[in-house]
């Protein structure tokens, strides 16, 4: 491998490589890799890529079908892979199940690449489900690889400002890609990668695309237009592969025995048995008999709470690792399907070791013969194992599906998703605890307000306490908390709760009670573990700004905010414009609020112009002293308020980095990241810009309800039938920002104007300004993930769901290829039925929804594996499953019942509105596909 790791990517479609191969060897002689198209190779004919060039190496797929006795299919497609073995030495095929794609991944020592070549079909409009297949296919190959650099060359077939082209363009935003070479080269460059034999005309069809890690090491990019033996240019990307970021090669360490993991019936017996003998002895202790229904504020007894808490969690633990039989092994990965197939062998083989040692290790006989047989019986099923490993993995889903343990099943479904490792340096940093300190750092942040200011009225002493947690309450909290979650710094997770037997509820109750009476919380129930997690993992891994932080809090911490958190939801009113983090409403709910209100004036020929805000870290940027006003003008007891005065002002956070822990540090401002209680407290925070909005009177109304602003948590839109109520709003939005330490970020927060039913736009509109910069006006916007459009068209935001749809699809077919088919079916319910905000799409072409329907239908053949033009209808019945017209049918129906029934006063009132577009649509909905719909039935019955 050449030290400077600089290389040629080329693209080049051949249009037969054996007439090309002259021009092909031209291209060995510089370029690195080639990704060939239009090969026109049989499949026994693949293997003439290998004798191009006896230095490259090379795989590819044909298009070419010819087992009938005749070639059926397209007779000139097929893709190739061409790669200079002094150059890259390890290299593997990866595995393709589109003849349209064919892909390696290269190994250049700690760091790795995948490389794919690509043909499109044409640009017409039977073809753009199959385009978004291809694209999702190889979406789904790297999201199975965990390799982020990634380089996608071929024939796409989409030239600038065509179909194809804006297809591809819309996928690569979503996904983060980029087409480095119209990056590069600029749309208006006139570059052409084609020239048509009959008419002469030029087009850029052959394009680059590259994952957001891959595209810094892209160096130049150009068109070789020396090539003669083809209509296509081989187009040329010069990389320098010493950018791509190395990453760790871990090595499995030993368990720590406290964790719950996978227990078997028999240990969590054990463990409940012991948590009872350890717990039933924990009594309300005498020293506290003075103040049990008070304030107290002696020194003594925080130190008493202390030890009580240590020794509930040393009960916990002790059982927990005395229950665990399993002991894990160092640098040892456990093998899958070991004890179904490869334990009683592993004994046996074990056993009559031993006994062959006994007897002094003899060289014949028949002691050896069975230690030798055994030996190699049990060798050939590890073997077996290792060499099936996938396959065992679907054999075990399907186990428990067919047992209906669907708890184990979707935790297996999870564990199958590739995980990406750490990279050996994060901005330039090696060191691990450095690395750790640094984000540290980067996740601190500090309020425009200052730092808040140490509170220290904690309650008069002897003053009654108002609220007291019960084991009921206890045990109700425990229940309603999910499994499988990460534990904090102590390795307790809620399972050690739940099966810690009924003694626990007491003990925590009690606990918890005291720490209400003395406004005081154990330093290690407070300690929280912040893990660094990549945004996209197909992004630069070593770029500090690629990582967010979750929060691993302790599980007494979990349960203590769950108890809190029900006592705000009994003081807390929030507005009815704010939608977020609430019971009963969602986004969609927001959605339809926005698209109803802007409908409502549309129709009656207004225009409305829109702001959408953007609040920068709005959730971390909460002020403490405004907070702990807020929460006293509720009404919410002084003890729960002063319990989280303490927890915030106490609690210590630390990074981990691959197990190694930063400097501890605190919070100045922000609610806690991943507790229950942060999105209410944050609702409670901006609630009062909502009041202020809705009672100026200003923007739009309906009936006398104020609709100038929706707010899902921080997620804002300002609506107003005049610029002049915008500013306004907008006015009003920056004094409270200003004083509450709140940010709006100018640069993504944007402007629309929605078009008046039969009117066109006006001519000239007034820039509209925050912070006395314009905003951008867009005539698209992405709302809480659905595409609204400035004429209402739902065409853009039903593509968006197809291309997810796709990718969706693409993702389990290739991930669970090998499992049963009532695992696939259960798969797709899962992961392809629910069509976000679909039952909000009113205006739309049928060309655009019969183009989603028709991704629906081929997403489930591709799933099992049916023929492309079988009946769709039959097939949905046959493995009842609900076809596309019943689905948008339930969901449609769905949205008609929640905001019927919905308490929310802005949700009731269009309800009541006999001209609510989307209610009327989602009843005709119901009645033009009640004939498709009954035809389904009867197929099923």
């Amino acid at each position: 491998m050449d030290k400077s790791l600089n290389c040629k990517l080329v693209s080049f479609n051949c249009r037969s490589i054996k007439r090309s191969v002259d021009d092909v060897r031209f291209l060995c002689q510089s370029a690195s890799v080639i990704a060939l198209q239009e090969t026109w190779l049989f499949g026994h004919d693949i293997q003439f890529l290998s004798g191009i060039d006896k230095r490259f190496g090379s795989t590819g797929t044909s298009a070419m079908d010819s087992a009938a006795g005749m070639v059926s299919g397209r007779p000139y497609g097929g893709v190739g892979l061409l790669w200079n073995k002094s150059v890259f030495q390890n290299v593997s095929v990866m595995y393709c199940d589109n003849p349209r794609i064919c892909g390696i991944q290269i190994v250049l020592g700690d760091r790795s690449i995948l490389v794919f070549s690509v043909y499109m079909p044409t640009d017409k409009m039977v073809n753009l489900t199959e385009f978004t297949d291809c694209l999702s296919s190889v979406n789904a190959i790297i999201n199975s690889s965990s390799v982020e650099s990634v380089y996608i060359l071929g024939d796409f077939n989409a030239h600038p400002n065509e179909r194809f082209y804006d297809e591809l363009m819309c996928f690569c935003d979503e996904q983060e890609w980029s087409c480095v070479d119209v990056q590069l080269l600029g749309v208006s460059s006139g570059t052409h990668t084609f020239v048509s034999e009959v008419h002469g005309s030029r087009r850029w069809l052959d394009h680059c695309v590259a994952t957001k890690s891959a595209v810094s090491s892209i160096l130049n990019v150009y068109v070789n237009y020396d090539v003669y033996w083809s209509d296509h240019y081989p187009l040329v990307i010069e990389c320098n592969l010493d950018i791509v970021k190395p990453k760790l090669n871990f090595v499995c360490k030993v368990t720590n025995e406290i964790l719950w993991g996978d227990r078997k019936p028999e240990e969590i017996g054990i463990y409940t048995k012991l948590c009872n003998e350890k717990l039933r002895a924990f009594d309300f202790p005498e020293e506290f008999l003075s103040c049990s229904d008070c304030v107290c504020k002696c020194i003594d007894h925080k130190l008493l709470i202390d030890k009580l808490y240590s020794e509930i969690v040393n009960a916990l633990s002790v059982a927990a690792t005395e229950s665990n039989t399993v002991r894990s092994r160092i640098g040892k990965r456990p093998v899958v399907g070991w004890n179904r197939y490869v334990r009683d062998a592993h004994r046996e083989a074990r056993s009559k070791f031993l006994m062959w040692v006994w007897w002094g290790k003899p060289k014949n006989g028949s002691i050896y013969e069975e230690m030798h047989g055994s030996r190699s019986l049990f060798k050939s099923r590890l073997k077996w194992c290792q060499n099936h490993s996938e396959q065992i993995k679907m054999d075990i889903l399907a186990t428990q599906h067919a047992k209906n343990d669907f708890r184990n099943f979707w935790k297996s479904t999870n564990n199958l998703n590739s995980k990406p490792g750490l990279p050996v340096s994060v901005n330039g940093i090696n060191d691990h605890g450095l690395i750790a300190n640094m984000f540290r750092e980067h996740f601190t942040v500090t309020s425009p307000l200052g730092p808040s200011q140490a509170i220290g009225d904690w309650g008069t002493c002897g003053q009654e306490i108002g609220i007291r947690f019960t084991a009921k309450d206890v045990n109700k909290a425990i229940g309603s908390m999910s499994r499988g979650k990460s534990p904090g710094h102590d390795r307790l997770s809620i399972e050690h709760l739940k099966h810690a037997g009924p003694h626990l509820p007491r003990v925590l109750a009690m606990f918890y009670n005291l720490c209400i009476a003395h406004s005081y919380l154990p330093a290690a129930l407070m300690r929280t573990v912040v893990v660094p997690i990549v945004k996209n993992k197909t992004g630069d891994i070593s770029d500090k700004s690629n990582y967010r932080p979750i929060s691993l809090a302790t599980i007494v911490a979990k349960v203590l905010d769950s108890l809190l958190n029900a006592q705000l939801d009994k003081h807390l009113c929030l507005h009815d414009n704010q939608f977020g983090f609430r019971p009963g409403l969602s986004t969609e709910s927001a959605i339809l609020c926005l698209k109803q209100t802007v409908k409502y004036y549309s129709v009656r020929r207004t225009p409305i112009y829109a702001c959408f805000l953007d609040l920068s870290k709005a959730f971390d940027l909460v002020n403490y002293e405004i907070l702990w006003q807020k929460l006293k003008d509720t009404g919410l007891p002084e003890e729960v308020t002063r319990i989280f005065k303490f927890w915030y002002r106490n609690q210590v956070n630390v990074v981990r980095w691959s197990e190694t822990y930063s400097q501890p540090y605190r919070l100045e401002c922000g609610v806690r990241q991943g507790g229950l209680t942060s999105p209410k407290l944050f609702n409670l925070y901006v609630n009062a810009l909502i009041e202020l909005l809705s009672t100026t009177h200003v923007g739009c109304h309906i009936d006398e309800v104020c609709l100038n602003n929706v707010s899902y948590a921080d997620d804002m839109v300002l609506l107003s039938a005049s610029v002049c109520g915008l500013a306004k709003l907008l006015s009003i939005c920056e004094s409270y920002a200003r004083s509450h330490g709140l940010i709006y970020n100018v640069n993504k927060s944007e402007c629309m104007v929605f078009q008046a039913k039969g009117k066109a736009l006006p001519s000239y509109i007034p820039p509209i300004k925050l912070y006395g910069t314009p905003l951008r006006r867009v005539s698209q916007f992405k709302y809480l993930g659905h595409m609204v459009s400035f004429d209402l068209k739902d065409d853009a935001d039903i593509e968006r769901e197809r291309r997810a749809l796709s990718v969706r699809a693409n993702m389990i077919a290739r991930r669970f290829a090998r499992c049963s088919v009532p695992v696939k079916v259960t798969l797709f319910r899962a992961y392809c039925t629910s069509f976000y905000t679909s039952s909000l799409w009113v205006d739309y072409t049928q060309k655009q929804y019969n183009a989603l329907r028709v991704q629906y239908n081929n997403a489930f053949r591709m799933l099992l594996g049916l023929p492309r033009y079988c009946s769709a209808s039959g097939m949905f019945a046959d493995a009842r499953v609900d076809c596309f017209y019943t689905t948008m049918r339930k969901r449609c129906t769905s949205l008609v019942r929640r905001v019927r029934d919905s308490s929310n006063g802005i949700l009731r009132a269009f309800s009541d509105r006999f001209d609510c577009q989307y209610l009327n649509h989602c009843h005709m909905v119901h009645v033009l596909t009640n004939r498709a719909c009954l035809r389904y039935s009867f197929r099923i019955r």
